[in-house]
């Protein structure tokens, strides 16, 4: 279970995640695809960003 703290630094670094990966969606879609998609994309991308570096971190003793 995590703590109060812990939450907040999940969401907070979740958050930091989708704004980044849905800034680069969003200029992938101005040059090379529809924005719509190009921001989902992004979305989704950061989201697993975030779940991956939190991973290699666990993984390091972080």
């Amino acid at each position: 279970m995590m703590t109060e703290e812990q939450r907040k630094v999940f969401w907070g670094e979740v958050k930091r995640g989708l704004l980044v990966g849905g800034a680069v969606g969003v200029l992938g879609g101005l040059f090379f695809m529809d924005m719509r998609r190009g921001l989902v994309l992004g979305l989704i991308g950061g989201f697993f960003a975030v779940l991956t570096r939190r991973s290699i971190e666990k993984r390091r003793g972080r």
